[in-house]
């Protein structure tokens, strides 16, 4: 009987402040004013230093400014990080625990620059890390010297949760007109199906890039281009038994950008790919024992069971409309956005959150940002054993990114953005569970055999195992018709 569960070590974080100044290369107009600055996170590892866990990346910032000239540009410069954050890895003693079993996730918050010098700049930013780890338990009953032991069983699902990753690279090209030069870009990968097959994480979705581009005229048009992405991630050989899920967390590491005198326009993009893994298992434990031969006393472990929630890899497309500044004339937008709640009920999952957009707009001859919020909401299945009746929240990781940002204009002041989501969430929820995990005989010894007949008709409520228990029933003993005959 396989009795190793999983419970929640912790769900917890912390955070790191960095700062770093750059001089802008000499090919770059000068600065005269930021208009916007946007930040990504790229983990490149996570190590155990004794009970904490170390994790180092980088922090990919874009920044959109405006030249003496007053052409709007974007730059993307690199700082790198590192951060710690309490494991608990000394109660692990389980030879299975290792990095890989540290569920990670990673953003920016607070970006910043400040500008101190015509080509000089500071580039700042907050970098949250939020870590999701559980430690296994064995609920095993331990008998004792007893010579027979009967056990009321319970069978649940349990849920372990590892990563896998891989780093890929995609290209593709954009026809545009010759006179037209590119003055920024950025991409994104949205992967809106991750499944378990053949032992590797299949993953599909679409690579996106959105280029800005400006004529001589100073005149300005996003342009974008997209191209499918499909890879598998191996996955470690799975024990016989375990079913598992995955969702997929990619991050865009590069994108270059390259234009051919004809006016096309190259592109490649390189990511990152992070599957993390739920390992899913019908596991069983005592929840209640007894000894026929002797009066017994249990020892009892109370804890909260991890069990498999929801997996998701998905798309959303909402909009709002905003009133834009009277007379401008729209550039470009980028977007932000965060899954704020994840709770199950009734055999669904939901996700609620905002999409913040940062739209460009230019109005006498000046560059202007304005951030609208935009609420979403997702809903889908959850994994059985995951959802009650009730709404609770559960225990997860998330992302959701900002693939796609499309501003359409009319004639008065009222716009239209709309934010096309990539999501992805892994959880799990906790159930709480009473377990025998220790049987020792008591100060009532054997029972003494008597030459007699017991009969006993069970009280309203009791339940075959209540009789069973309070007289120390071996497992042959009769039932008929509703009462028991002891010898």
């Amino acid at each position: 009987m396989n009795s190793i569960f999983y419970e929640k070590r912790f769900d917890t974080g912390a955070q790191t402040d960095i700062s770093e100044d750059f001089t802008l290369p000499d090919y770059h107009p000068e600065i005269r004013r930021v208009v916007g600055v946007r930040a990504a996170v790229l983990t490149d590892g996570k190590y155990l230093s004794g009970s904490d866990l170390e994790a180092d990346g980088n922090v990919i910032y874009t920044v959109a400014y405006s030249d003496a000239d007053g052409r709007l540009n974007e730059i993307t410069e690199t700082s790198s990080f590192t951060g710690r954050i309490p494991t608990g890895a000394q109660d692990a003693k389980d030879d299975r625990y290792s990095a890989a079993d540290l569920i990670l996730s990673a953003s920016a918050e607070g970006v910043s620059c400040r500008v101190s010098g015509p080509r000089r700049f500071t580039l700042s930013s907050r970098v949250r890390l939020e870590l999701l780890s559980e430690k296994p338990v064995d609920l095993t009953l331990d008998p004792g010297k007893l010579p027979a032991v009967r056990q009321k069983t319970e069978r649940t699902t349990t849920a372990c949760l590892s990563e896998t990753h891989t780093s890929a690279e995609v290209s593709g090209e954009i026809r545009e007109r010759e006179d037209m030069e590119v003055a920024g870009g950025s991409g994104q990968i949205c992967l809106t199906d991750a499944r378990v097959s053949d032992g590797g994480v299949l993953l599909k979705g679409d690579a996106m890039v959105s280029v800005l581009l400006r004529s001589p005229e100073n005149d300005y048009t996003v342009t974008r281009g997209r191209a499918p992405v499909e890879l598998t991630i191996p996955l470690p050989e799975v024990p016989d038994g375990v079913v598992c899920r995955a969702a997929a967390f990619p991050s865009v590491a590069l994108t270059e950008l390259e234009t051919s005198p004809d006016g096309t326009i190259s592109w490649r993009m390189e990511y990152d790919v992070e599957a993390d893994v739920l390992k899913c298992t019908e596991s069983e434990y005592a929840s209640d024992a007894y000894s026929p031969y002797a009066e017994t006393e249990i020892t009892v472990r109370e804890t909260g069971v991890a069990a498999p929630a929801a997996a998701l890899n998905g798309r959303l497309t909402v909009s709002a409309r905003y009133h834009a500044r009277e007379g401008a004339e729209f550039i470009t937008a980028w977007g932000a956005a965060a899954a704020e709640k994840i709770t199950a009920c009734g055999g669904r999952a939901r996700m609620s959150g905002t999409v913040k957009a940062t739209v460009i707009s230019r109005a006498d001859r000046d560059f202007i940002s304005e951030e609208v919020s935009i609420p979403f909401r997702y809903e889908w299945e959850a994994l059985e054993g995951g959802a009650g009746p009730e709404e609770f929240p559960l225990s997860s990781k998330s992302a959701v990114q900002a693939a796609d940002i499309a501003v359409r204009t009319s004639d008065g002041d009222e716009w239209t953005v709309t934010a096309e989501l990539g999501l992805a969430a892994v959880c799990v929820a906790t159930q709480d569970t009473r377990a025998v995990v220790a049987l020792t005989p008591g100060e009532g010894g054997e029972p003494v055999k008597k030459n007699l007949i017991r009969v006993y008709v069970p009280e309203t409520g009791e339940n075959a195992w209540d009789v069973e228990k309070k007289f120390r029933l071996g497992k042959d003993a009769a039932l008929t018709e509703g009462v028991y005959v002891m010898d």
